[in-house]
């Protein structure tokens, strides 16, 4: 996209932004239940178009990003009260639409998000969490059940892209992975205590960035490892 159309384009987000606000002065939105959700959006919406104006945060992609996912998060919620629709029906949705994927292969459940995790504070972990939390419950209950019952070996991977800065990466311990241990274990143990789940997490280049989470018995982790690193 060049410069040009970049403006016209922010010309057009303007102008929307300014006919949406005009009309939900209108006494009949005023007082409809759905009128409190659609100034949360506004708002963001709002925020978003200034942040790419001159002195804005586009240069700050990390908090830009995390504004656009609390966008995301209200617009889905939007999204189900106007069209009438069930919340997790619009969440699942916006998993497909992210990239995310849950299958089993050879006995591993092997877990795709289409990002490397956040640092903590540095993300909405509602963004991630709950497009997680769904496909992981539509892929047990719908398509296979993905319960353990001996102990488990939870691996997470950060597969980094070839241009990803290597300054960036962050440390380990400093990754927001609770919400994805949560969204996960919840449908493999009976709890993320220690006495069932270990965990454990790697590092690799690959082709894009994105974030790999298998899921096997511990007591297979060995072998899957060793074959893993050797691929």
């Amino acid at each position: 996209m060049t410069y040009k159309q970049f403006e016209l384009k922010k010309a057009e987000v303007a102008k929307g932004i300014s006919e949406l606000e005009n009309e939900m002065q209108k006494p009949r939105l005023r007082e409809s239940i759905e009128y409190e959700w659609l100034v949360k959006l506004l708002c963001y919406l709002k925020r978003l178009n200034d942040a790419m104006e001159p002195g804005g945060m586009k240069e700050d992609y990390l908090a830009l990003e995390y504004l656009a996912e609390k966008f995301v998060c209200v617009t889905r919620d939007v999204t189900a009260i106007l069209a009438g629709l069930p919340r997790e029906e619009v969440i699942l949705k916006g998993a497909d639409t992210m990239g995310i994927t849950v299958e089993k292969n050879n006995g591993v459940l092997e877990v795709t998000i289409p990002k490397i995790l956040p640092t903590k504070d540095e993300s909405k972990p509602d963004y991630l969490f709950e497009p997680l939390f769904y496909a992981m419950r539509d892929f047990h209950y719908n398509c296979e059940s993905v319960a353990i019952d001996e102990k488990v070996m939870m691996c997470i991977e950060f597969v980094y892209g070839e241009d990803y800065d290597r300054l960036l990466r962050g440390d380990h311990d400093n990754k927001e992975v609770k919400q994805v241990i949560d969204a996960i274990a919840n449908f493999v143990v009976p709890d993320d205590s220690d006495y069932y789940l270990s965990l454990c997490q790697i590092s690799s280049v690959g082709k894009y960035s994105h974030t790999k989470v298998y899921v096997m018995p511990e007591k297979d982790f060995g072998e899957f490892f060793l074959k893993h690193q050797n691929k």
